[in-house]
């Protein structure tokens, strides 16, 4: 678990960047107890042992600092996909690799999940960013004749929504790998693969994940 991840990072800067950081983390983990709907800045507060007029110091209002929360979260995850990704230049490796690690990362970090789920309806912008990162793997895979599909907003949606009840379920239930490779070929299958290509990436990228 990363308790505590941003305050972490933030521990060799100053003491606003330190308090704003704690503040961040504090968020993170009243939403993934409360919900963004019903958290209040006293909790965010009182979860951070700090007076609601050190919030104001740093934050206009609850909206802006979940903006922060969920965003901080978005770029981890991609940094750490990133990370794992270069030198994969086939599209359909791409985005079923992308697709399990981003599941396996999100599961096994759940209060990072419950934000990301409530962000999709509190910050929408956040949602336009995380589909740009997956069109461009999905327009490789349609340059290389992988995919037989038309990139479109409708399309990204229902991969994001697949992703989402991934992450649903198995933050219910527990890690479930066979959850993500269903989701991941289902995706694959989504986008033109015939049921034995997809089944083959799957496997191939199963053992990398």
């Amino acid at each position: 678990m990363l308790n505590g991840h941003f305050r972490a990072r933030a521990s060799g800067g100053g003491k606003k960047e330190r308090t704003r950081a704690a503040l961040v983390d504090a968020a993170i983990k009243v939403v993934a107890e409360k919900g963004m709907d019903a958290l209040k800045i006293s909790d965010i507060t009182t979860a951070a042992d700090m007076a609601n007029g050190t919030f104001y110091n740093h934050f206009e209002d609850k909206e802006e600092i979940l903006r922060e929360a969920a965003y901080g979260i978005a770029v981890e995850i991609s940094r750490q996909l990133d990370a794992g990704m270069a030198g994969i230049k086939d599209g359909p490796t791409r985005v079923a690799l992308a697709t399990w690690r981003f599941i396996e990362i999100a599961v096994a970090e759940p209060d990072w999940a419950a934000v990301l789920l409530d962000s999709v309806d509190h910050v929408p912008q956040l949602n336009d960013d995380v589909a740009s990162y997956m069109r461009s793997d999905l327009q490789l895979g349609v340059t290389q004749g992988k995919f037989d599909i038309e990139v479109t907003k409708f399309l990204v949606d229902q991969i994001m929504a697949l992703i989402g009840a991934a992450l649903r379920k198995q933050l219910q239930n527990g890690p479930d790998k066979e959850v993500t490779r269903e989701v991941c070929e289902n995706i694959l299958r989504m986008l033109g693969m015939t049921p034995a290509k997809a089944r083959k990436i799957i496997a191939t990228v199963r053992a990398a994940a």
